[in-house]
């Protein structure tokens, strides 16, 4: 055998995720040198940095959407490549690019000049592409544990400021008992089958009688409880606020657009592809956590005075609308599902980008930040209204079309008592929604006004989210159709 062809189609395959790799290492190495050196009396390389990690973003999605492969299992069954996880790594690389513009202004004002801080955007970005491809439970499990890692490193960032090193601590903790739950239960699924490849599980499960399996059973909670964690649903929530809040806003922009998806995509392939001979256990148990965190978010939600702190509760209840379509556990669940996290992605990214334009002068996250947008900026102030108006589900946007597949998939599966509850919630979570545009358009500021311009990157950005939230509530086939392919590639 020559073992120099062993993994040669496999390396082709998998070209884009060892670019980024090795892209990083330059970077750290090209970091390393010039920040320390004498000659050049220790300069600041940040803004380098930045330009170069857009650029590594940039050339990673090129190499992914010039794959020409439509399906194929790698590494030894470790990793995938098929439509989920294509689409998957597009929006995860589109949108990390997209926040690394919107957040160029708040870095610089914010003085977050550290080189490091881009290559754990890095890291975590290629954890969370490793992990939307990932086709094995270890593979998996080392993929959240780096993007993990990079994030706790990133919410303790301002290391001068208390509320972020509470942050980084806070999230350090549960975090790592999360990836404790997750770990136990890989290893009582490996204990029980004999492997950690989901194609091997799928076929092991498939042959087992239901009844006596105690201690998959048990795996199987476990292994809900550390996700749920992991996409701060009900009710393993209680990290998020304090983390929102405490962490440095672009930070915080990260975590609430890009992380979602791929942690759902594996969490969707493992529960619906692996184990769905078990699906009478999880599907309560996402049902339960779906219904918990719409209610519980959108009532807690009514009380916040914090911007932060009530996007956070707001992630958690979009959070709840995504579980429910996967509770019912069909393709037209997972399809809904799919389409509402695009457009949820989409439709977060011109609402942190009027925060970030937002707070970049006022060190508070109240929501009073927002008044006075109409005088400084009135294009902006209108762009973030129709954002929020989207993320309520108000008609003419994209986020209307969302909510509506969700209500329809649950009437579809005879959940009404659910379906009940996201009609009912959804006119709740609409005051909330309306009073930050009346605070923006009602409001005096009280403060002294400041007055930033906007640069033409982040104006692109904005400007190009709000054409798609109108475009696709007229026109949804494409995003349906990269949904569609989405949930085919787990029924």
């Amino acid at each position: 055998m020559n073992f120099s062809l062993l993994f040669a189609n496999d390396i082709k395959l998998f070209f884009p995720e060892i670019f980024l790799a090795f892209a990083i290492l330059l970077i750290m190495i090209y970091g390393v040198f010039l920040a320390t050196s004498i000659s050049y009396n220790y300069p600041l390389i940040s803004r380098n940095i930045y330009f170069l990690t857009l650029y590594c973003l940039f050339l990673t999605i090129l190499l992914t959407l010039m794959n020409p492969v439509d399906f194929a299992v790698v590494f030894q069954k470790t990793f995938v490549h098929d439509d989920l996880s294509r689409i998957a790594k597009l929006f995860v690389l589109g949108s990390s690019f997209c926040c690394l513009l919107l957040s160029q202004s708040y870095l610089e004002r914010a003085q977050i000049n550290n080189y490091e801080y881009f290559l754990l955007i890095l890291f975590s970005v290629l954890g969370l592409d490793l992990l939307t491809s990932s086709y094995d439970l270890l593979s998996a499990y080392l993929a959240i544990e780096l993007q993990a890692l990079s994030f706790y490193v990133l919410a303790a960032f301002q290391r001068k400021s208390v509320f972020s090193t509470e942050a980084g601590l806070k999230y350090f903790i549960l975090g790592a008992f999360s990836s404790g739950l997750l770990l136990y239960s890989f290893s009582l699924i490996y204990g029980f089958t004999g492997t950690t490849n989901l194609i091997n599980i799928k076929n092991f499960c498939l042959d087992l009688n239901f009844d006596g399996v105690n201690s998959l059973k048990v795996a199987l909670i476990f292994l809900c409880a550390g996700f749920l964690f992991k996409i701060a649903a009900f009710p393993f929530h209680m990290w998020s606020p304090d983390v929102y809040e405490g962490s440095p806003t672009s930070t915080t922009v990260f975590f609430a657009v890009v992380p979602k998806l791929a942690v759902l995509t594996f969490f969707v392939r493992l529960l619906t592809y692996s184990f769905s001979n078990f699906a009478d256990i999880w599907e309560k148990l996402l049902l339960f956590s779906a219904i918990g965190s719409i209610i519980y978010a959108s009532f807690v939600a009514l009380k916040q005075d914090s911007l932060k702190r009530l996007l956070a509760y707001s992630g958690i209840s979009h959070v709840g609308f995504l579980l429910l379509p996967l509770s019912t556990n069909n393709l037209d669940g997972a399809q809904a599902l799919f389409f509402y996290t695009l457009v949820y992605v989409i439709t977060s990214l011109p609402v942190w980008g009027v925060v970030l334009s937002s707070m970049s002068q006022k060190k508070n996250s109240h929501i009073t930040v927002l008044a006075g947008l109409p005088i400084t900026n009135p294009v902006l102030a209108f762009l973030g209204a129709l954002s929020f108006f989207s993320l309520a589900g108000i008609p003419p946007l994209a986020g209307f079309y969302a909510k509506v597949f969700v209500f329809f998939c649950a009437i579809k599966s005879s959940l009404f008592f659910a379906a009940f509850i996201v009609l009912a919630v959804s006119v709740i979570s609409t005051y909330y929604y309306i009073s930050i545009v009346k605070t923006i358009y009602f409001e005096k500021n009280k403060n002294w006004i400041f007055y930033e311009e906007i640069s033409r990157e982040k104006s692109w950005i904005l400007s190009i989210s709000l054409v798609l939230l109108v475009f696709i509530f007229i026109n949804p086939n494409l995003l349906l159709l990269c949904s569609q392919k989405m949930a085919l590639s787990v029924f």
